[in-house]
């Protein structure tokens, strides 16, 4: 069996198309195109050299279908953001279910006795030099307020009382001071104890995608991925659509079972991005187009998408009371540096060759706009 590669032919549109799903009605009179203006001549063929085909007055579809893969909107990536950090095991594997505040991984910090003796001698330091300005500060109000003890002219007592509330307030402002220096202990601190194991865990519940299994007992540094995670009930389809048949917004159907055709439950879903919005399609790894498909909440929840096939299914283009003919019986020429096509009807007999105009096809079939009427018995010469 052959199929005919479309080639741009001349556009005669005697048909109301629709598209995104819509449906109208094509006429119906008799219009037929003869070569030269004329039937060609029958010619009386042995039945063994052809099969037969009717056109057909019903439905013409164009169908998209294909697998979909659940990806995850709501993703976390773990890293360890320590200088000299060392990956000594990783807890959990790859679609394992995790709690907030599970173990995920376990490393410690290698620094040199050098850098840990530098590090304390400065974080004494910043404490040495706080506590000599706090003090000085301090001393400086003490002393002010005993000398307006001693103040007996009112206008020099009343300079002496601003004197100590700009020493008071400059005070107040020193001492907050002290939080940047109480986070220099605390690293300093930490990094103390993080030369012995030090326990990563998750900061919410999810399910484990990939993890950095690879990295163990070598240094790594922030750029590395320990574990990565997702949670289960954010997530959309994703579909190939490599000849941008779903558009936004519209309607399709969602299948889980074996197969497109032998599938157990049928779901509404909804195009929610398309290529045709940005302007920019998302290409996959294959760079075929992209688009994603959003099924209810009450559907995640009843149905677990997790663990069955995933189809997606939609009529991108119909029109009714069409005039159908299988592929097969479709042939092209080149006449005068155009291409045409042209089916062989097969009439008492004889088979004429009839030049029609489609501007629509599948793989397996052809919409006839001119050249043939319903019913009509076509030969497929092989």
């Amino acid at each position: 069996m052959w199929k005919v590669k479309w080639i741009g032919i001349l556009c005669m549109t005697a048909a109301v198309l629709s598209a995104c799903g819509s449906e109208k009605s094509q006429g119906t009179g008799e219009v037929l195109l003869y070569e030269n203006g004329e039937a060609a001549s029958g010619s009386a063929v042995s039945q063994e050299d052809y099969e037969t085909t009717k056109v057909r007055q019903e439905t013409y579809k164009e169908e998209y279908y294909d697998t979909a893969d659940l990806d995850y909107t709501d993703t976390e990536t773990i890293y360890i953001d320590d200088e000299d950090a060392v990956l000594d095991s990783i807890k959990v594997k790859k679609d394992q279910k995790v709690n907030k505040g599970d173990v995920l991984a376990v490393y410690h910090v290698e620094t040199s006795k050098t850098k840990l003796q530098k590090e304390k001698i400065l974080v004494q330091q910043a404490r040495a030099n706080y506590e000599s300005g706090l003090s000085n500060l301090q001393n400086a109000v003490s002393q002010a307020e005993k000398e307006l003890a001693t103040i007996k002219n009112a206008a020099e007592k009343k300079i002496k009382q601003l004197e100590i509330k700009k020493q008071k307030e400059e005070l107040a402002n020193y001492k907050k001071g002290e939080k940047e220096v109480i986070d220099q202990e605390k690293s300093y601190a930490q990094l103390v104890r993080r030369q012995n194991k030090t326990k990563l865990v998750a900061k919410k519940s999810g399910v484990v995608t990939s993890t950095g299994r690879e990295y163990v007992g070598d240094e790594i540094d922030a750029s590395k991925k320990i574990v990565e995670m997702r949670s289960n009930n954010k997530w959309v389809l994703k579909v190939k659509d490599p000849e941008s048949k779903l558009r936004y917004n519209m309607d399709v159907s969602v299948r889980l079972g074996k197969n497109m055709k032998d599938y157990q439950h049928e779901v509404k879903g909804k195009v929610i991005t398309a290529t045709d919005i940005t302007g920019v399609g998302e290409t996959d790894e294959a760079g075929d187009n992209v688009v994603y498909v959003e099924v209810s909440k009450a559907d995640k929840q009843k149905y677990d998408f997790e663990k069955t096939n995933i189809y997606v299914y939609a009529v991108s283009f119909s029109v009714k009371n069409a005039l159908v003919v299988d592929a097969e019986a479709i042939n092209q020429e080149s006449v005068e540096y155009t291409n045409k096509l042209y089916v062989n009807v097969l009439e008492d007999g004889k088979i004429h060759k009839r030049y029609i105009v489609s501007n629509y096809n599948t793989e397996t079939e052809y919409l006839v706009e001119q050249g043939v009427s319903a019913g009509q018995t076509l030969a497929i010469i092989r």
